[in-house]
Order: structure tokens, then sequence, then C-alpha cells
């Protein structure tokens, strides 16, 4: 079973060389040290709880669930956080950014991408486990007068409270991953854009995932997060 789930989840992300450092923190809620990140490292913490003891562990985190997953049957809540640096100047990331189809296709790659409305995209995973998905992403800059609607306002600025830094973003994203065909119920990512230098932009993800139980191994979905990381890093640096 560990075997089939590793091949899927190699399968799901793009696996990339390693040349950074994939540090595991002990708390989901762990210190940001952009120090240590300047050398090229990601730091990461996962943690997997029934929707049952989420409650009782995170209270501070509730208002992530702005899609009620925790009221899901037969899930397990997949909490995450990674931190790294890109080389891209903060502006990089504006609304035309993060939801234009080419930089999602570019993200994404190896899975196909079809355009619902300006950001609201159908995902499809071609293999041996494919399945499907959709993604809708909510763009914020200095304020949050753009997003859609109060229980996503408190979503992100859940997240903004539990890293004084980010309350220094530029901007930030909200996505919906919702409609899995598989594995998933579904899931909330906040990703915080927060400016160090005129090339450099520290990238704080928060994330919320309903897992369907049978799916719900710790040591795989480690894995796929450090993989998700490691990608989305650099076809982020790469892209033009």
């Amino acid at each position: 079973m560990i075997k089939i789930l590793t091949i899927l989840v190699l399968n799901l992300l793009i696996s990339f060389p390693t040349y950074a450092l994939a540090i595991e923190q002990s708390d989901v809620k762990f210190k940001v040290d952009t120090e240590a990140l300047y050398k090229g490292d990601i730091h990461f913490a996962l943690d997997l709880q029934t929707p049952e003891k989420f409650h009782n562990k995170y209270p501070d985190l509730y208002d992530l669930d702005s899609l009620a997953f925790l009221q899901e049957p037969n899930v397990q809540m997949v909490i995450s956080k990674t931190a790294y640096i890109v080389n891209k100047p903060a502006g990089f990331f504006d609304h035309l950014n993060t939801s234009d189809e080419r930089f999602v296709k570019h993200i994404l790659q190896g899975q196909e991408i079809k355009k619902i409305t300006d950001n609201h995209f159908k995902i499809n995973v071609p293999g041996e486990f494919s399945h499907q998905y959709k993604i809708k992403t909510f763009f914020d800059s200095d304020d949050i007068s753009t997003l859609p609607n109060s229980k996503v306002i408190r979503a992100v600025t859940q997240a903004k409270c539990l890293d004084v830094i980010s309350r220094s973003a530029a901007s930030t994203t909200y996505r919906e991953l919702t409609h899995f065909s598989k594995y998933f119920i579904g899931g909330i990512q906040v990703n915080s854009y927060i400016p160090l230098k005129e090339d450099k932009t520290l990238v704080i993800n928060y994330s919320l995932m309903a897992v369907k139980k049978y799916y719900a191994l710790d040591k795989v979905l480690k894995r796929s997060l450090i993989i998700e990381a490691e990608a989305q890093k650099k076809l982020i640096n790469s892209y033009k």
C-alpha cells in the first residue's frame, strides 16, 4: 500500500533534483527564519489530525476552513506550512500572474489545464493514477476589499495573524481546491508574498486539506509536501 501511494504522489507532483535542503519544523506555527532561508533552504511542517482532534489542537486555525471541510465525514485533516525565498520581486505576484493561464500551466507542468473563468480552472492529472479537480484563486493586495466573502476574508486574516512578518506582505493569494475525483475532498491554500529585497520575496504558504481516510498516510503526505514546495520554488524562479 505504501509503495502504491508513494508512486501516486510522485505521479501527481513534479519531481526536480533537490538543490535546497527541506528542513522539517516541529510545529505548524513555526517562526520563519529568513536568515536560514536565504541559504536556499525550504522550511516545512505538517500535521495530520481527525476533525475532532484538529478542533482541540488548533482552535486558532479554525478560520482557515472557509469551505467547512471539517464537517465532512470520513476524512483526515492535513494542516501544513511551508516557507522559502524566491528570486522574484514582490510585484511579480500580482493578480495577472497568480491567475494567468500561462502562469498556471507553468506552475502545474505535466497537468492539463482548462480555463473556466478568469480565476477558475479545471485540472486533469494524467497517468496511472489520474484524477481531476478544480482550482479557484482570489488575489488580495494591500487590503481585503477584493475578496469574495466574509469566510474568505477571515481565512486570509487568520493566515496573516499567524506570522508577524506576513503583516508586511505585498499581496496574498487564496485558493480553493475542490471537486476532486479521487483521494481528497478539497482544500484551502493561503500564500503570503513578503518583499525582502528588490529581487527576493519570502513565500509563506498555509494549506488545509481534507483527505479521504484511506489515503491519509503521514510519511507519504510529508514527502509530497516537500516535492511540491521544491517544484513550486523552482518553477516560480524559472518563469519568464
